[in-house]
């Protein structure tokens, strides 16, 4: 195995047909990709791998309920085949990683026995929408099972619950297992290298970038033929630095995770709340 040293040298001295910068989950599913089809390719982050947005994510693998309900009730095709698109990859994720995923299964509290029907009937769709690849079939819970499984949800007007299967994934160790399974097939991989600038030829194509060694505080020309921004929230950074003065592309939004004590909750189950005040 070569040192960071070593391996530093290996890139400077090599030109590659894809150079992706940005290490989360999407650059490094990108590297993989590339150099499994047979061109050579070479990943660097800024940071570490996988310590930005692909450890803070919601750590579900799952086709998504909420896309499912707007597809319905907007009649909306384009969300049902991202349902569908994304309950595929759902089966692949859980196949390819079982080490790194599980099955949990999600209870969906009612109100009104009107509520039970109608997301029993929605979770049925799902399971019908995930074919052969359905983690659990969907199933409704009485009032008294629904608050066996919740001691913590309130008591007082609820009916029952209705059951549900998804998937659930450590993100950041997947991500890093792309890495690794990148490295293992013949592509490099340079951390905490960040890209400080680019350089073009003389059609204005971009040619190579130079990257910033945090470790040495030296600086190092990658050549590739082309070049992925897989920087995600910076993504609009990287652009300005290929194209100075380009307007800004990128809207960014913020996602908050709260942390609950998990008294009254279950340990093996998950809670989907579908109506909040926002």
């Amino acid at each position: 195995m070569r040192n960071r040293k070593e391996t530093i040298d290996h890139i400077a001295n090599k030109e590659f047909d894809v150079c992706v910068i940005g290490g989360g989950a999407t650059g490094a599913g990108c590297a993989l990709d590339a150099q499994l089809r047979g061109l050579k390719t070479v990943v660097v982050d800024a940071g570490d791998f996988a310590s930005g947005s692909s450890t803070a994510a919601t750590k579900m693998a799952h086709g998504g309920v909420r896309y499912l309900q707007e597809a319905v009730n907007d009649l909306d095709v384009g969300q049902y085949h991202l349902v569908e698109d994304a309950l595929r990859e759902r089966a692949v994720m859980l196949r390819n990683a079982p080490h790194l995923t599980r099955t949990v299964e999600f209870l969906v509290p009612c109100f009104s026995h009107f509520e039970k029907l109608y997301y029993g009937l929605g979770m049925k769709m799902y399971d019908w929408i995930s074919g052969k690849s359905s983690l659990l079939p969907s199933r409704m819970l009485t009032r008294q099972e629904a608050l066996y499984r919740m001691p913590a949800m309130q008591p007082n007007n609820l009916v029952g619950a209705v059951a549900y299967a998804d998937g659930q994934f450590d993100d950041a160790r997947y991500a890093l297992a792309l890495i690794e399974t990148f490295a293992g097939a013949g592509g490099e991989a340079l951390n905490y290298a960040s890209a400080v600038a680019f350089t073009k030829d003389e059609s204005g194509k971009l040619a190579s970038v130079t990257v910033s060694d945090q470790a040495s505080s030296s600086t190092l020309q990658i050549r590739a033929r082309a070049f992925v921004n897989a920087t995600g929230p910076f993504s609009d950074v990287v652009r300005q630095l290929a194209s100075p003065g380009v307007a800004p592309r990128m809207r960014p939004s913020k996602g908050v995770h709260i942390m609950f004590p998990l008294d009254g909750f279950s340990e093996n189950d998950a809670l989907l709340v579908p109506k909040t005040e926002d």
